[in-house]
């Protein structure tokens, strides 16, 4: 029998992000490649990253004060990971780009694979003032020899910011949720007993003080509601401040729950709530459905696409359309939708779908490398 397809995960999303969408999914994805025959690889010693260490695929690094940690993050973005470029790579049938940091843009004898994940710097380059915080994405995606984007979404912004051409070697591979997500009972949790629910990056355009501003009339309505917050880092002295001024600071909890208890977190939430200005996936979004919870979201980018006729939709940017959304969301019929059919939407968009597509593009890419020797 032939041997498995070996593909190599660089460490760029691991060392970026100490948690995340992104570096999620690799992981999801990696867990499922040898179904079909492909063994994955991670290219780090140890992690901090929480969902690789979690997963047992490489062990947690030591933990370090914040300001060695900030100061080696901050020498990455600099100058990225020598130990890990491209030059001192292992032997691996496909290289597969987690990020894109220049200095991983070094000759690989492998076929090189790039994942693009949204097109928010280039859609919206006002809020980001010090430049594209996603480096050489445009030199990552003209020399890779494939590239992977999460929904249909993102390949029109790939096509319309980088060219057409490009859409020959562009493969979409939804991201998605697991079996046992979609079937797992909810673990016993601290949590309020109705609320709304905000998770990841609350920064820019994510639109978490717009959220504040929209949620809080509701608050003021209904005293069992409260807000939950996931993720993101802690709470600034600043975001705390907002709170309070809108008189909801004793009534919204922040959380850092561990992958396995994320399904309780939405489960129990009255309505999850998204209001990012634009969303290349947005993996909450079918989280939520998945668990029977109604989502509401800003009518962009791909919420159409990966909410579809459940989704509660708003006017971006605006905490009156938010609001009005929100209501119908917490409405009993909404309610019951979303328990009823979530599920069954959620199902369409599974990590084991992601991984054969990823498998297929590794496979197509070995077999062409094959055919040129």
């Amino acid at each position: 029998m032939p041997r498995p397809v070996t593909v190599a995960f660089d460490d760029q999303i691991f060392v970026a992000q100490p948690r995340g969408g992104v570096s999620k999914t690799f992981v999801e994805i990696a867990r499922l490649l040898p179904e079909f025959d492909v063994q994955p690889i991670f290219l780090s010693r140890s992690t901090r990253n929480e969902h690789l260490a979690e997963s047992g695929f490489v062990p947690a690094a030591p933990p370090r004060g914040r300001i060695a940690a900030r100061a080696a993050w901050v020498g990455w973005r600099l100058i990225g990971h020598p130990r890990e470029q491209a030059a001192r790579l292992p032997r691996t049938d496909v290289l597969h780009h987690t990020f894109t940091h220049p200095s991983y843009l070094g000759p690989v004898a492998a076929p090189r694979v790039v994942s693009i994940y949204d097109f928010m710097p280039e859609r919206f380059p006002e809020l980001f003032p010090l430049g594209n915080p996603h480096f050489a994405k445009r030199r990552f995606a003209m020399r890779s020899d494939a590239i992977l984007t999460n929904s249909q979404a993102t390949t029109d912004d790939l096509a319309r910011f980088y060219g057409a051409e490009l859409l020959d070697r562009t493969t979409v591979a939804h991201l998605g949720v697991s079996d046992a997500f979609l079937s797992a009972p909810s673990a016993p949790m601290d949590l309020p007993a109705k609320y709304l629910l905000f998770v990841g990056v609350r920064r820019g355009y994510k639109e978490f003080s717009r959220f504040l501003a929209a949620a809080a009339p509701l608050l003021d309505e209904d005293a069992s509601l409260s807000l939950v917050i996931v993720g993101g880092g802690e709470l600034s002295d600043d975001e705390r401040a907002e709170l309070a001024g809108h008189g909801i600071g004793h009534r919204a909890v922040h959380l850092r729950p561990a992958d396995s208890e994320m399904r309780t977190v939405y489960a129990r939430a009255s309505a999850f709530v998204f209001p990012s200005l634009y969303e290349g996936f947005g993996l909450p979004t079918i989280e939520s459905l998945a668990a029977g919870t109604p989502v509401v979201l800003a009518d962009a980018g791909c919420s159409r696409e990966v909410g579809g006729p459940l989704a509660h939709l708003f006017t971006p940017g605006d905490a009156e359309s938010m609001r009005a959304a929100l209501r119908q969301a917490l409405t009993e019929p909404a309610q019951r939708r979303a328990a009823e059919e979530g599920p069954a939407w959620a199902g369409r968009f599974t990590w084991r779908e992601t991984a054969r597509k990823h498998a297929e593009v590794y496979r197509h890419l070995v077999a062409d490398a094959a055919g040129r020797r």
